[in-house]
């Protein structure tokens, strides 16, 4: 048999095949038979293991090698690949992506701001409507590469395209209803007449509405002479900018974060079928309402001192 067959049939690999063989030709048939696994060396006191935890929480191991390396210089204790892992999965240690923040950030205008929204919620009648409103900018031809779980030896090919091409959205999300409305444009950017122009949307979609707060970021097009001057004769809309560096409070960021999930995910031959795939989602969003009833909670999450890293995890 074909040592892929062979690896097959035995649930292994063909490198680890290869080294069975090449074992047995130069240690015979004893050394293919010597189980050459050692245990690891002793194990770590409760108060290491709780110095380690202490040191994992910094963020400043970027591999289990490095932990194993870290446990040997400061305890003297010698660690495996496969040893460290199983250490770390015991003591509830876990490999994950990191969380991102603005560094420039000001939590205390991020409080402010939410103190605020929750009092625009109580107070507001049955007349009035909440809606965040910014815009999104898919590009045709380009997937979001991320990982997946592939057969050992396995390698899947996606195309990435040129990215010449995007589709600019200015939307705008009801957190009462999951009501949601926007403005999808292929040529063109988003400017202030396009605001303007979802601003009339919003009011004939809601003729009975007699108050609407938006909340939106500090984007230039908001702030334009032509939004200015429209509003003046429209007081009937209020706009509430959010602070400075603070995606994490805009509601319809999340509903992007579904759109990247749902339509952009898989690669798209052309620019018709990207924008095909972004409106089976924005077009039918009642389909995704149990996404949608955890994903667009009125919860926001803002940086707690405790959360900020230590200057040990930044140097490193």
């Amino acid at each position: 048999m074909s040592q892929e067959r062979v690896a097959q049939l035995l649930g292994s690999t063909p490198r680890q095949v290869r080294k069975w063989v090449r074992t047995y030709r130069t240690q015979g048939l004893d050394g293919l038979a010597t189980l050459h696994y050692q245990r690891d060396p002793g194990q770590l006191r409760r108060s290491q293991i709780e110095r380690l935890k202490a040191e994992i929480q910094t963020g400043r191991f970027h591999n289990a090698r490095q932990i194993a390396d870290w446990i040997e210089q400061i305890f003297h204790v010698h660690y495996s690949e496969s040893g460290i892992k199983t250490l770390l999965r015991r003591i509830g240690a876990s490999y994950h992506k990191v969380s991102g923040f603005f560094g420039r950030a000001d939590r205390k205008k991020q409080k402010a701001f939410v103190r605020k929204y929750r009092r625009h919620r109580r107070q507001a009648g049955p007349t009035a409507r909440r809606s965040f409103v910014d815009a999104c900018h898919p590009v045709g031809g380009l997937v979001l590469l991320d990982s997946c779980w592939l057969l050992v030896g396995q390698r899947f090919y996606v195309g990435v395209g040129d990215g010449r091409k995007r589709l600019n959205i200015l939307g705008a999300y009801c957190p009462d209803d999951h009501d949601y409305l926007d403005l999808r444009l292929t040529r063109g950017g988003i400017n202030g007449e396009q605001f303007v122009n979802l601003l009339r949307l919003l009011r004939a979609a809601h003729p009975q509405t007699e108050k609407f707060i938006l909340y939106l970021d500090n984007a230039a097009y908001f702030k334009k002479a032509v939004v200015t001057e429209w509003l003046k004769r429209h007081p009937e809309f209020r706009l509430v900018f959010l602070p400075a560096y603070s995606p994490n409070l805009n509601l319809i960021e999340r509903l992007w974060k579904l759109v990247r999930k749902e339509a952009l995910s898989c690669w798209h031959k052309t620019f018709e079928e990207m924008q095909a795939a972004v409106s089976r989602v924005l077009d039918h969003l009642d389909e995704y309402r149990k996404e949608l009833d955890t994903l667009m909670r009125e919860e926001f999450q803002i940086l707690r001192e405790e959360d900020l890293p230590i200057p040990s995890a930044v140097a490193v």
